[in-house]
């Protein structure tokens, strides 16, 4: 009987308590509404060139003139352009590059007529603008990629790319 008194006691405060703040939630909803946002119109969005830039990931491949072409200091050939290099330059150039810039290096590679109009071709390995470049800049074109050029360096080793260097010096007029 005791226990039920105090059971009583204890138990109706208890509902009183939750109806009333219950009520007071419910009246209050609007007030300190918080809005969880769960559709994806609600997120915040940007556009298509619309600041903040994020800066490139590591080893993406410039779409700008890297900034080693203008620096005079560049690596040295450490392989000499004999008959042997020069054969794996051949066979090389012919796996990895004379598909876009043609088996003699005009950039007239057999995907070349299905690009799109407009679109930059590759580059004319055998022209006087190349022909300038040091070995060094070439050997980071090829690493690095530049424009629509991938980077080769998963692809060749060092040795092959020094290789490939020395059979496109011999493309050059």
């Amino acid at each position: 009987m005791i226990r039920r008194i105090l059971t009583s006691r204890l138990l109706i405060p208890l509902v009183v308590i939750a109806v009333v703040g219950y009520v007071a939630l419910m009246v209050m909803y609007d007030v300190i509404y918080i809005d969880f946002p769960s559709m994806m119109e609600d997120q915040p969005s940007i556009d298509h060139q619309e600041g903040p830039r994020r800066l490139p990931p590591e080893d993406s491949v410039p779409l700008t003139r890297p900034e080693y072409l203008d620096d005079p200091q560049s690596l040295e050939n450490p392989v000499a352009a004999d008959e042997v290099s020069l054969q794996r330059g051949e066979i090389l150039f012919g796996l990895h590059c004379a598909v876009c810039h043609g088996p003699t290096g005009r950039g007239d590679g057999p995907v070349v007529e299905f690009w799109a109009e407009g679109v930059r071709r590759p580059a004319d390995l055998t022209s006087e603008h190349i022909s300038q470049y040091p070995d060094g800049t070439l050997y980071r074109i090829i690493t690095q990629g530049i424009g629509r050029m991938p980077p080769l360096r998963e692809n060749l080793t060092e040795r092959q790319r020094w290789d490939v260097i020395n059979y496109l010096r011999t493309l050059q007029p």
